[in-house]
């Protein structure tokens, strides 16, 4: 075993990245919607700073000390073109400086620029969930709540609206873990609604029992929005299921009916598809045990679209990729890993790591994915590439240690992004 004081990297696919992002000018971007400017000359550049963030986040960063070994990454701070590599320390004070001004000046600008690159003109359906983010120690927000896996957690309970057909993060707010679902829904889907660009619109909204509510409903109708959510199974919704008669049966193990419903506290009934579902051992199905009948479960959706009961069903089924969504989040960017004390420098680093994820679903489809793949698969395919920085006479080289097929898919993938052939130099075989 000997050391080598040559400037190697094991991220070299991070050139890829580091050249869409120029090609679509992301650090003039930030540049010119940064909410406050770093005084001091000793200061790092808040460009490198966010970079830096975003690169351990691609890298497979969870916590902040997880960014720390790219500092000592010679070639990493030569392909994003940063005069030094801010330390964790450096980039957790930079996100301290956020208040709740500083995040609408940054990141709503941010977002619509964003989603006009990678948001074409059409219909779209918006999914809304939210999730629990399990927090350890003291930081602002995080209070006992709802929490299905830990009780008695502390938590935060963030909302997040993505768009079934791009997989684009539109809109995201991180709120305290004692928040209800449906609280504060009609000002967060508001604010969802006018970040989509010109010529792009919202037509369904899809979303789980904790948006069932008279008064979202009643929004949506106003905003002639149509939607589907799934029911909760109050005292109410129950006798509407069990005077259901005509049943209509898909298979011998699936039937759907419906019947119309109004509670109390609404204006007026409305459509409700009821799915019945056989309780079979070892079947993954979604449903409740309503009557003493247990050989069946049961799910309720409100609805008020007009198509049959099993195209109803089978649409709100596609609801289950914002499941994937949320795990794609947590397991491949760390959403739920980066906090502080302070709560807006929490919701900063969440908001970033939002972004981040937009990017990536940008890049991918500029290399030429055609099926949306994880940051997991895009990181093992793309960014894990072993390559050293050198000279070519007076030109800065970057060698790639790729051969054979996949050499042939990095120029593919280069020239893509640079728009032109590589230079044979720039791929080099193993040794």
């Amino acid at each position: 075993m000997s050391f080598t004081d040559k400037p190697i990297t094991a991220w070299g696919g991070l050139s890829l990245l580091a050249g869409y992002a120029d090609r679509i000018n992301l650090p003039e971007v930030f540049k010119r919607q940064m909410p406050f400017d770093l005084t001091s000359p000793n200061a790092t550049k808040p460009i490198d700073i966010i970079l830096a963030f975003m690169g351990g986040v691609m890298t497979g960063a969870r916590r902040f000390a997880h960014i720390e070994p790219l500092r000592h990454d010679a070639v990493i701070r030569q392909i994003f073109g940063m005069d030094r590599f801010p330390s964790d320390i450096t980039i957790m004070r930079f996100f301290k400086r956020f208040g709740r001004r500083q995040i609408e000046e940054f990141f709503a600008p941010l977002r619509a620029w964003q989603l006009r690159l990678m948001t074409p003109p059409g219909g779209y359906t918006l999914d809304l969930d939210s999730s629990v983010f399990e927090r350890y120690g003291k930081q602002e927000g995080a209070v006992l709540g709802y929490n299905p896996k830990k009780h008695r957690r502390p938590s935060h309970h963030p909302i997040i609206a993505v768009l079934a057909e791009t997989c684009a993060v539109i809109h995201a707010w991180l709120r305290s873990g004692n928040t209800a679902s449906i609280s504060g829904a009609v000002e967060f889907l508001k604010e969802a609604l006018s970040a989509m660009p010109t010529g792009a619109a919202v037509q369904t909204i899809r979303a789980d029992s904790g948006f069932d509510s008279g008064g979202f409903f009643d929004f949506l109708e106003e905003s002639g929005l149509s939607y589907v959510v799934t029911a909760r199974f109050t005292y109410g919704v129950k006798r509407a299921v069990f005077s259901v008669s005509d049943w209509h049966e898909l298979d011998e193990d699936t039937a759907v009916g419906e019947t119309m419903f109004q509670a109390k506290s609404w204006s007026k009934s409305r459509r409700l598809v009821v799915i019945r579902q056989r309780n079979r051992k070892d079947d993954f199905v979604r449903g409740k045990e309503l009557f003493d009948d247990k050989a069946y479960l049961y799910q309720g959706l409100f609805t008020n679209r007009t198509e049959p009961p099993e195209f109803i069903w089978r649409f709100y089924r596609g609801r289950a990729n914002m499941e994937n969504r949320i795990r794609e989040l947590k397991w491949d960017y760390g959403i739920d890993g980066f906090c502080m004390k302070k709560f807006y420098a929490t919701e900063a680093a969440f908001q970033m790591v939002c972004f981040t994820y937009n990017l990536m679903q940008q890049f991918q489809k500029a290399i030429g994915f055609r099926l949306k793949k994880t940051l997991g698969v895009i990181r093992m395919l793309v960014l894990a590439c072993g390559a050293e920085l050198g000279r070519d006479g007076r030109k800065m080289t970057l060698r790639l240690s790729v051969s054979g097929k996949r050499r042939r898919m990095f120029e593919e993938y280069a020239s893509r992004i640079f728009e032109s052939d590589i230079d044979s130099c720039v791929a080099v075989e193993s040794g």
